[in-house]
């Protein structure tokens, strides 16, 4: 049994995969089940502005995990980890992560999960346990060699189940005289999102369900093709949704059992529990499936940015805030809640939300940035302008008018835009690399397909890719 030191909470970050904000009963869902997370929300804090700062999975890890932009980094894509010289390569060679930034103030550290910035065959520099998936993720069920501490093992089970597992015996193994820090990367939200790849347990919960918290399914513009939604008929979306809901529910009921974990053990008191996603998922909201890639040109709708972020435990009050933040943002928290000082000679994104957490006030300026390749992003509460360089098409969008950004009013207001590019443009003057901009990232052409055929175009554009 772990007993704990005087210095800095046990932090348990979930980092789950294409969960979108929506689909969970704290952020409103009626039809979804998910009671484990509702109630860490009432118990907690729950932000309901929360984002990424890339709506695609590697360079959203990234910016959580280093507290620094794509730009910096030079992660500007989801990394297809199956073909060798990508999966191979230390993507974040030279960049501390929060392992590194925590082991070194003393926690013991773990991941259990997904990693997806290279080398997941390997623990993260930093770690101490390492449950993993190399290469390509795989299905949500069935036969699939994971790592373990260096290991190669096969197991045959539900990928959340045994990540689960994993993230249990990494509690165990938690010396008795120092805090840990654990990152859980469930994967169940992501594709494929049909029931038939899912828990038949879970997706029983949804056979009856009317799923009314979805809107009407519309074809978004940019989406021409099948697989990215455009044709697809009632009982098809019905089986999509299905699967979904079931995921969800899925990473909820295996949240239970670590919080079950915690308790036999007696960590609960003590632990930070931070649960959020890389980047939101879109079900046929905004008429497309999946995240800012599932269009061509790539989007930063909100369905594709916005995340849970629900922290709870450690004696924090319960509330509910309305400030925009960011996982660079979550990124600081941490390391001030550990107790880690970063240095000031070195540039990062985002600012600790701490003070949040606790209910007292502090300055906090609500424009949040984004990125994605040449795509970029400024944000506040009311406007939000999307500039793809060099050309466009731009979009310039008032949130406080057209929550669901239905209409683009860049043409009719150019000295609003001008105002916030210049604004864009001062920040990633500071937060990027000239070698490592995703201004030297191509647009990836228009794809056929939202799966082979896409994935064959970025074959064939890897020449011009940074990442």
């Amino acid at each position: 049994m772990s007993k704990r030191r005087d210095k800095g909470p046990n932090i348990l970050l979930f980092l789950t995969d294409d969960h979108g904000a929506w689909a969970t009963g704290a952020y409103g869902n009626k039809e979804v089940q998910t009671p484990t997370l509702d109630m860490l929300a009432q118990l907690g804090v729950r932000f309901t502005r929360a984002y990424t700062p890339t709506p695609v999975c590697s360079p959203a890890r990234a910016c959580l995990l280093t507290g620094k932009t794509a730009s910096q980094v030079g992660i500007h894509d989801w990394l297809e980890e199956a073909v060798p010289e990508i999966g191979g390569r230390d993507w974040l060679e030279g960049t501390r992560t929060l392992f590194d930034w925590l082991s070194d103030a003393g926690y013991h550290t773990g991941l259990s999960g997904k990693w997806h910035l290279g080398q997941s065959h390997l623990p993260p520099s930093g770690a101490d346990y390492h449950f993993g998936l190399p290469g390509w993720q795989g299905a949500h069920n069935g036969n699939y060699t994971y790592v373990r501490n260096g290991d190669m093992v096969e197991l045959d089970g539900n990928k959340s189940n045994l990540i689960t597992d994993h993230a249990i015996e990494f509690l165990d193994s938690v010396p008795a005289d120092k805090p840990f820090f654990l990152n859980i990367g469930y994967i169940a939200t992501h594709s494929p999102y049909q029931q038939s790849a899912h828990d038949p347990e879970q997706t029983a919960r949804y056979q009856d369900c009317a799923f009314d918290e979805i809107p009407p399914y519309q074809p978004h513009a940019w989406v021409k093709n099948e697989g990215g939604g455009n044709e697809l008929s009632d009982q098809d979306l019905r089986d999509r949704y299905i699967g979904y809901y079931a995921a969800a529910s899925e990473i909820d009921t295996n949240i239970a059992r670590i919080i079950g974990a915690l308790r036999l053990r007696e960590m609960y008191e003590d632990t930070l529990i931070i649960y959020t996603s890389d980047h939101g998922c879109a079900i046929g909201q905004q008429g497309f499936f999946g995240k800012g890639n599932s269009t061509r040109p790539l989007n930063m709708y909100d369905i594709s940015l916005q995340v849970p972020l629900i922290v709870t435990g450690a004696k924090l009050p319960t509330q509910t805030t309305h400030c925009n933040v960011d996982h660079c943002d979550t990124f600081h928290t941490i390391c001030e809640l550990a107790g880690v000082e970063l240095p000031t000679d070195e540039v990062f994104a985002g600012k600790s939300y701490g003070p949040v957490l606790y209910g007292r006030d502090m300055d906090w300026d609500d424009t949040r940035y984004g990125e994605y390749g040449d795509l970029r992003m400024i944000r506040d509460k009311r406007w939000k302008l999307v500039w793809r360089y060099p050309d466009g098409p731009h979009d310039l969008f008032d949130l406080s008018a057209d929550p669901d950004e239905r209409h683009n009013i860049f043409a009719q207001l150019p000295e609003v835009a001008s105002q916030l590019k210049t604004r864009l443009d001062a920040y990633f003057a500071r937060h990027e690399s000239p070698q490592k901009s995703g201004l030297r990232v191509k647009q990836l052409p228009v794809h056929n397909s939202a799966n082979e055929a896409w994935r064959d175009g970025r074959r064939e554009a890897r020449g011009l890719q940074q990442y």
